[in-house]
């Protein structure tokens, strides 16, 4: 006669230090194959979200020109502690500007602090005459044409463009855009 705890049912069996061992090195390397694709999706995520945000205010600053029947201005300023910003008026404002008085964008400030390890490359990310366009309030056509460039912290790109009739788009630069995401440059 069998003793009870022999039985083939399972109970009283546990693991074995060898399946155990096996079990964590497989969950290990599991875990090392996802974290750069983890890291390359969260960097992707972090670009598209500051992107959409400029897209959204160009189009809030074109409505807003149309609404108040004034020109609506908007400054960009590139590198790693860019910024951007818009006011109703002919004048431009200064987006470094932190706290309202001369020169601060009272429309609307965003900053590198809002989107982190997003960056404005301090050469070429700008191609807006003196770093700055706007609406027109009569028909929200854009004061001037041009693009900024966005980049990740791992150095892929997109492209906010503005053409003439006020026309807003996205797109991916050559190389190191967000293919897949946006249509190629």
């Amino acid at each position: 006669m069998k003793h009870p705890a022999c039985t083939t049912t399972g109970v009283g069996r546990g693991f074995t230090l060898i399946e155990l061992v096996v079990a964590l090195a497989i969950t290990g390397i599991l875990l090392v194959m996802a974290v750069p694709v983890l890291n390359e999706q969260i960097d992707k995520r972090r670009l598209m979200a500051v992107v959409d945000a400029i897209y959204g205010d160009m189009q809030y600053a074109r409505s807003e020109a149309i609404r108040n029947n004034q020109n609506v201005q908007i400054s960009f300023s590139g590198g790693a502690s860019w910024c951007y910003g818009m006011i109703l008026g002919a004048t431009a404002c200064d987006c470094s500007v932190m706290a309202s008085g001369t020169g601060y964008c009272a429309l609307k400030r965003v900053d590198y602090l809002d989107f982190q390890k997003v960056s404005i490359p301090a050469s070429a990310g700008i191609s807006f005459s003196s770093n700055k366009t706007g609406f027109d309030p009569v028909r929200g056509v854009a004061l001037s044409t041009g693009h900024v460039i966005m980049e990740s912290a791992l150095g892929k790109q997109a492209q906010v463009n503005l053409a003439l009739l006020g026309r807003i788009s996205v797109c991916a630069p050559a190389g190191v855009g967000l293919t897949g995401t946006y249509p190629a440059c």
